[in-house]
């Protein structure tokens, strides 16, 4: 029997899944055939159909109009069953506000508008749901542009743009009420934000785009024209009007919205990039469709393989003529975008969409990457073309693009060439390589070559190069650059440099190698005790680096072997700086290594994060603000930072519960095991706090000193790396820069700044809110 009701579970749930997966003639049988076997198993199999739905409605939101569906004949048939599901989804909905899962919140309150056209629930529990989000900016408050805010009128948008056909029957004016509402907040959002260019991936791209609560404002006017009608996927649910007339609609309880989730946690959809020509009397099936790949690409973020099979169904729901599909089409190469919509492109754009988009990827950049792969794998010839298409477009706007938007796709598009073979046909960009050293382009090119170097070896890259292109990638391997070789070096630095070295090979310890350097530099009567030191630290840091130049892990055991000889060597803040740089030297053929040690080093406090900061903004990197590496370890010190600060944070907590909490039975504690000192848990946290504060400041200053000076560039497009560095700096870090904004005002962003680096930290506090 346990057999049976498993196998039985098993076919309800794979038909609910597969129902209404292409708008075929036979869908109107199906689904009324489902809800026959749903409403005669329910009782028996309450708890499967109810977890499938709720998985189908928030993992499958392109068939949103199916589940609907399912759910209304569901009500009609039996209204306490119709209650279950629309009492589960109202719960999920309660819990995605509670968690900040605002795509889950977007896509349940989607279900719910079209629940008013199965009569499920009543047009007046749908608006006030509505009314809910709108609160915040309703009446008083209408002015507020936050974070918060904009993410709720996004959601009311959503919601009503699927529900304004089944609301138009309540008569315009309760649509329209809302209409006004949100059309004051959105006008008053791009008022806001008219000179913030924080946001913007493509600078050449119409305003409206970068606007996404205008550009949705735009469609809702146009879907309103049209009578709210929505023609570009199937609505089954007009085939069962008769069904629905009858059915007992159900109330549901008021909605809270959450007021303690930080302003980054709230989410809008990200700019839809055009990446090829689409048909303008389409804008709106467009939209449709990008935001149900979107939805897609959201919610199976955890499953690349399942959600790459998905979004190729997406388009089985569509009407006729809605868009091409060119893995079906007979003749793809007869496809054109600049005529229909292509379905292919709508998923090329939207997966470089949230690549690209601003202030933040909702994911990591490898999610993307991966999925583009999974996606070629499953067609290999149709989305080979489709992506190398996209990412030319792309290219060819590079220098209009967001300075950090460019390193993403760089790091994408180098991921992407190494999964297929390192094959991509370089010879089509090769007039980049008779442009400036540093222009948008050529940086682009040299920099993606630079990791594909890393993911495979130089030799094998340059194979793969036309002539014109070669000069891109060095002329040898990446290798370290050690300074005590025996041409380079007098007589008694050589003596020097021998017996350290040896002391290193023959695995002696770093009190010997600390011994060793004392007894020869002490021999150098000729210099002070200071340049004595510098010497001696200078030589201790050079044969560490060589003796771990081998691998990563051969780096990692060196440094941790001599730590507390570095360690002591780098007491002050000018020695740290001396041996950062000294890293940076042996390095500077290999800046995969040189990250990886500057990395290592801070991790063992070795240098601190005011190190490398000074050591990036040194006046000798005046002139290659173009070069990627430099801006990825400067990243990687602030994540760093604030990693420690969030630990610390995280340890404290529990420190205060730990002391909070009352032991019973003091026998049962275990004096092995003591609770950490809140304390003094608190004081490391201080000290955290005060060094990400340093960064921060530390940081805003060098950048507004250089960008506010004639001497802090190297030219114009060098400014423009700069300033593109800048912005990517405030808006990863607004929050950081907002706790210290007191000080950043007073001490950093003064008169003396120059006006755009003043209007950079003006629009990083709007975005922050």
């Amino acid at each position: 029997m346990v057999d049976e009701s498993a196998d039985l579970e098993s076919r309800l749930s794979s038909l609910i899944i597969k129902v209404g997966d292409k708008n075929a003639p036979t869908l109107q049988n199906n689904l009324e055939a489902l809800s026959v076997v749903l409403e005669k198993d329910f009782t028996n199999h309450e708890t499967t159909v109810l977890r499938t739905l709720r998985q189908c409605v928030l993992e499958l939101p392109w068939k949103v109009t199916v589940y609907s569906t399912v759910a209304g004949l569901l009500n009609a048939k039996n209204s306490e069953t119709g209650a279950k599901v629309i009492t589960l989804m109202h719960g999920v909905l309660c819990k995605s506000l509670i968690k900040g899962d605002w795509c889950s919140v977007k896509v349940i309150m989607r279900f719910f508008a079209l629940q008013v056209a199965t009569k499920t629930i009543s047009a007046s529990t749908l608006l006030s749901m509505v009314d809910t989000f709108l609160k915040p900016v309703a009446g008083q408050t209408a002015g507020v542009v936050t974070a918060q805010n904009s993410c709720f009128v996004y959601i009311a948008m959503t919601t009503l743009l699927w529900a304004g056909q089944a609301l138009k029957e309540l008569g315009s004016g309760e649509l329209e009420a809302r209409l006004s509402v949100i059309e004051q907040y959105v006008d008053v959002h791009g008022k806001v934000n008219a000179d913030n260019t924080l946001t913007t991936v493509l600078h050449d791209a119409p305003t409206k785009g970068a606007d996404v609560l205008a550009y949705m404002l735009s469609i809702m006017r146009a879907v309103a024209d049209d009578g709210w009608a929505i023609d570009a996927v199937c609505a089954p649910y007009t085939m069962f009007a008769s069904e629905f007339a009858q059915a007992t609609q159900h109330e549901l309880p008021a909605l809270e919205l959450p007021v303690d989730l930080p302003a980054s946690s709230y989410y809008t959809l990200p700019e839809f990039l055009q990446l090829v020509p689409h048909p303008s009397e389409y804008t709106v099936r467009r939209f449709i469709m990008m935001d149900f790949i979107a939805d897609t690409v959201i919610q199976l973020e955890g499953n690349r393989k399942d959600c790459a099979k998905y979004l190729m169904q997406i388009h089985g729901l569509c009407n006729e003529d809605v868009c091409s599909v060119m893995t079906t089409a007979q003749h793809p190469e007869d496809v054109d975008p600049e005529t229909s919509l292509v379905f292919e492109y709508m998923v090329a754009e939207v997966l470089f969409s949230f690549l690209t988009q601003l202030p933040e990827s909702q994911f990591r950049e490898m999610y993307y990457t991966s999925l583009a792969i999974e996606l070629r794998k499953a067609e290999p010839q149709i989305l080979a073309n489709v992506l190398e298409t996209a990412v030319d477009n792309i290219v060819a706007r590079i220098p209009s693009m967001d300075v950090e938007c460019s390193n993403r796709l760089s790091n994408w598009l180098a991921v992407y060439i190494s999964n297929f073979g390192y094959q991509w046909d370089w010879a089509k960009w090769e007039s980049a390589v008779s442009e400036q050293d540093d222009t948008p382009r050529r940086r682009f090119m040299q920099e993606t070559l630079l990791k594909l170097v890393r993911l495979s070896y130089l030799d094998r890259i340059k194979l793969q190069l036309p002539e014109s292109c070669v000069e891109l990638v060095p002329v040898k391997a990446p290798t370290h650059n050690f300074k005590y070789t025996v041409q380079s070096m007098d007589e008694r630095t050589r003596e020097v440099s021998v017996a350290t070295g040896r002391c290193l090979k023959n695995k002696g310890t770093a009190e010997q190698a600390l011994e060793i350097l004392q007894t020869h530099y002490a021999k150098w009567t000729d210099v002070d005790d200071e340049t004595r030191q510098v010497l001696a630290r200078e030589m201790l840091t050079e044969h560490v680096l060589l003796l771990g130049s081998k691998t990563f892990s051969h780096m990692l055991n060196a440094i941790e072997k001599f730590m507390p000889a570095l360690q002591q060597f780098g007491d002050s803040p000018e020695a740290k700086l001396q041996i950062a740089k000294v890293v940076e030297d042996f390095w500077c053929k290999n800046t995969q290594f040189f990250a990886i040690t500057i990395d290592k080093l801070l991790n063992y406090r070795v240098i601190d994060p005011a190190t490398v900061v000074e050591m990036l903004f040194d006046s000798s990197h005046v002139g290659a603000w173009s070069q990627f590496h430099l801006w990825e370890i400067l990243r990687n010190t602030m994540n760093k930072v604030n990693m420690r600060v969030e630990q610390l944070q995280t340890r404290l907590t529990a420190a205060q519960v730990a002391a909070d909490t009352i032991v019973a039975d003091e026998a049962e504690a275990d004096p092995a095991q003591p609770s950490e000192s809140v304390e003094h848990v608190e004081s490391v946290l201080a000290q955290m706090l005060q060094e990400q504060k340093d960064a921060v400041v530390l940081i805003a200053r060098h950048f507004a000193r250089l960008l506010s000076s004639s001497d802090g560039t190297a030219g114009e497009v060098d400014r423009v790396w700069l300033m593109g560095r800048f912005k990517e700096f405030m808006r990863t870090y607004r929050q950081q820069v907002i706790d210290n904004v007191q000080t950043l005002e007073n001490m950093v962003f003064t008169d003396e700044a120059s006006q755009d680096v003043r209007l950079v930290f003006a629009c990083t506090r709007i975005l922050a809110a």
